[in-house]
Order: structure tokens, then C-alpha cells, then sequence
């Protein structure tokens, strides 16, 4: 075979295994509420669900805007700091898994919250998940 032969076989194999190798999906990140209602003074988990790989660490934001006048609190994952915002209230607990507890909530803590996902070399992915307060 010659070089040039060998060289469009081995462009063939490549355009072959491009056709038919799949790149893994990835699950999409998402957040879960626990309990999805819960009543006022109880707590609520704010679960997050497939978290993609080099985090660097997570910004939590109360409502669906993701700036400084509505930040709760981060958490850096290589120092494992922990930073309040303007919104924290000394009620909420962040975790080294993303999730976030707010305690004793009242009537303003009811709505929705959004998470900043910072990834290492990479653009940062907000999420947004919510609860309901009802009153018993």
C-alpha cells in the first residue's frame, strides 16, 4: 500500500468512528425542593441533582436574578469557604454538594431560588428550582 493509500484508510477509520461514536449525554442539572411544600417555621433542602464535573464552587441567589443584590451565600470547593451575601438571613446552610438548607423558613423566604454553578475553565450555568409555603 502506499502513503497515500494508507493515509485515506486511516481518514476513512477516523470519518467512521466519528459516524458512529456517540458522545456521552450528559444529565441535566436540576434542583429538587424537600418537602416541595412546607409549612412556615419548618425547614426546606434545596437539592441539586447532576452536578457536571471541575466545579470550582456554587453561588445561591434568591429569585431567578443572578447579582449581588440578590445573593445569599457561595461555596468554594478547593478552600472550602463559605461567603454570605446581602441576602443571607442566618438561616441558611450551604453544603460542599450544592445544596442548601434554609431553616425556620418564613412567608419571604417562599418562591424561588436560583444556583450558580461556577465550573473550572469553563462559563458558569445558573439553575432555578422553587417551594411552596402553605399554611397549616
Amino acid at each position: 500500500m502506499s502513503k497515500q493509500e494508507n493515509h485515506i484508510e486511516l481518514e476513512l477509520v477516523r470519518a467512521s468512528l466519528l459516524i458512529f461514536w456517540n458522545a456521552p449525554t450528559t444529565a441535566q442539572v436540576t434542583t429538587e425542593a424537600q418537602p416541595t411544600k412546607v409549612s412556615e417555621g419548618k425547614d426546606v433542602l434545596l437539592l441539586v441533582h447532576n452536578l457536571p464535573q471541575n466545579v470550582v464552587g456554587y453561588i445561591w441567589y434568591k429569585g431567578q436574578i443572578m447579582d449581588l443584590h440578590h445573593y445569599i451565600t457561595a461555596y468554594t470547593i478547593d478552600t472550602e469557604t463559605i461567603i454570605f451575601g446581602p441576602v443571607y438571613s442566618g438561616r441558611e446552610k450551604i453544603y460542599s454538594n450544592a445544596s442548601l438548607l434554609i431553616q425556620n423558613v418564613t412567608q419571604n423566604d417562599t418562591g424561588s431560588y436560583t444556583i450558580q454553578i461556577i465550573k473550572r475553565g469553563d462559563e458558569t450555568k445558573g439553575v432555578t428550582g422553587n417551594f411552596t409555603l402553605y399554611r397549616e
